[in-house]
């Protein structure tokens, strides 16, 4: 990690702390922000000898996270050829970091907690219990604490998971930090102009560190010569929602919004309003939208995942209200 600022000096000290902590840490912060450089900064000053071991639920089928991370005994199911060992396992003695915790389901969730409680896990289909030595570090892109409000994310396990929290700032709170990250990415490559670093600089950066790096490797290689002008930038100047279509047709959820939020041409609010509008010809049933935004209906809990994921969720009360007090059209779409 890198960074001269107040706010990364007082991370660095957080970090410092958390590292003499014995209990579970909780670390937030916004996609791009760096969540894993501090897990792995966490583990290192802690002094334990196991390994790092990560895993993103985000990334990991739900019907497949648990067996990853307890493993499993052979012939506890169709394909279980051999016995596994999970990754609690493979963390004994050292780390082990769960990434995108918000993305498990409940059912995981409580398993999660017993094992932190009870300090033991076992295989599936086992039934022997082994002993664990593990420091947890769990990260998330959003507020646990509305998740756990909702009823989307249990009480008990937050407070089990948040003995110690760390905020990572977003790089937009840390501007004057810029100029080191730029150099580190570069490492001698090619020399940026002071214009193209001002660019850089006034720009809110959504995506954070991991879009930086983007845009100045993407930069290395379209700039012609040995230095990175403004116009070999690949950001706009003004906020990304300026840039934004005001009209958005939704003939597939995934083409039509999901990947243009990705590719930052529109931003969270776009999706909202999306999310919004069909809500309002649907009556507040989410699970109308599947056949409204042209979704097969087994992406219903993707689609779910997604909007928990991005906290692009709408209330549905205020349109199933609506809904009862007069006639609902459920036509195409435009937002």
């Amino acid at each position: 990690m890198i960074g001269t600022s107040d706010v990364m000096k007082r991370l660095f000290d957080r970090i410092r702390m958390a590292a003499r902590v014995s209990g579970a840490v909780l670390i937030s912060g916004e996609t791009g922000s760096g969540k894993e450089l501090v897990a792995r900064a966490i583990h290192q000053a802690s002094g334990r000898s196991g390994r790092f071991v990560a895993v993103d639920c985000g990334a990991v089928p739900e019907d497949l996270i648990e067996s990853e991370l307890f493993g499993y005994r052979r012939g506890a199911f169709t394909t279980a050829m051999t016995d596994k060992a999970g990754l609690f396992e493979e963390a004994q003695g050292g780390t082990l970091f769960l990434d995108e915790i918000a993305n498990t389901s409940r059912r995981f969730q409580a398993k999660l907690l017993r094992a932190l409680q009870e300090r033991q896990t076992r295989r599936i289909g086992d039934l022997v219990y082994r002993a664990l030595d593990i420091r947890v570090i769990a990260a998330c892109n959003c507020d646990l604490r509305e998740l756990v409000a909702r009823g989307e994310f249990r009480e008990d396990l937050y407070y089990r998971l948040n003995v110690f929290g760390v905020r990572v700032p977003p790089l937009r709170e840390r501007r004057e930090d810029i100029p080191l990250l730029v150099d580190a990415i570069l490492q001698s490559r090619k020399r940026i102009s002071a214009s193209a670093l001002e660019r850089l600089q006034s720009y809110a950066f959504p995506g954070n560190v991991r879009e930086l790096e983007n845009v100045i490797e993407s930069a290395v290689y379209t700039a012609p010569g040995g230095t990175i002008e403004i116009q070999h930038l690949s950001i706009v100047a003004e906020p990304v929602e300026r840039e934004a279509p005001d009209r958005l047709e939704v003939r597939n959820f995934w083409e039509s919004v999901a990947r243009p939020y990705a590719d930052r041409l529109i931003t969270r609010r776009h999706v909202e309003d999306v999310v919004r509008a069909g809500l309002e010809r649907t009556g507040g049933s989410y699970r109308k939208l599947m056949a409204l935004f042209n979704m097969p209906e087994s992406d219903y809990k993707r689609f779910m995942d997604f909007l928990r994921r991005h906290r692009c969720h709408v209330d549905y009360r205020e349109f199933r209200k609506r809904a009862a007090e007069r006639p609902h059209d459920t036509g195409e779409i435009e937002s």
